[in-house]
């Protein structure tokens, strides 16, 4: 084999090497290239509570997109401390309130927002639940049953009773925001399940 034939060879084998690289790099470029995502970054306005604990910038914000369902629902373990607030006025006398704020993204302009708080029975604990409007901070659904009466009162509308609190199909629009309040009313502390989904919206 002469030389120059050998030079040839290792040119043309360069050259595929070159192109090749040329040829992955973009292929490589779009598998890198990251989702855009469908709603604008959540912002919150000052929620209306009568809570002192206000959520911060650290709180992780929770997508709810249509995946969340009744039969796979979001769902969320933590904690209550000792808790206790008078009820005549309505204020904490020691506080342990939890924030979780959500952004729904939906397929929907309109979805049912479904939240529930569970706890383990038989307990005296009693936990009121809460959502506010992200834009606005005002009230958009709550849930504030007394739960330590094993049974709901529906003269009055519970939605709760012994060992839960709920909020069933509140309307929510797509790329809105919410902040989920777990109000500990009276308790020595408590572990909690917060499980939240998509749905048809209330009548």
């Amino acid at each position: 084999m002469t030389s120059k034939l050998v030079r040839s060879m290792a040119v043309a084998a360069s050259a595929a090497i070159v192109l090749s690289a040329f040829v992955a790099a973009p292929a490589e470029a779009r598998k890198k290239k990251p989702k855009p995502p469908s709603c604008p970054a959540a912002t919150y306005a000052e929620p209306a509570t009568d809570s002192t604990s206000r959520p911060t910038p650290e709180d992780t914000v929770i997508t709810v997109t249509d995946a969340a369902t009744a039969e796979t629902p979001i769902v969320v373990e933590y904690e209550h401390g000792a808790a206790l607030w008078s009820s005549e006025p309505q204020q904490p006398i020691q506080e342990d309130t939890k924030w979780f704020p959500i952004q729904v993204d939906s397929a929907s302009p309109t979805k049912g927002l479904f939240v529930r708080l569970d706890w383990a029975v038989p307990s005296v604990s009693d936990i009121d639940l809460y959502v506010w409007d992200g834009a606005s901070g005002e009230e958009n659904s709550h849930s504030g049953a007394t739960n330590a009466v094993p049974v709901n009162a529906p003269f009055v509308a519970e939605t709760g009773a012994m060992g839960y609190e709920s909020i069933s199909g509140s309307p929510v629009g797509d790329c809105m925001n919410y902040l989920i309040e777990s109000r500990a009313f009276m308790t020595a502390g408590e572990a909690v399940t917060l499980t939240i989904w998509l749905g048809d919206p209330a009548a």
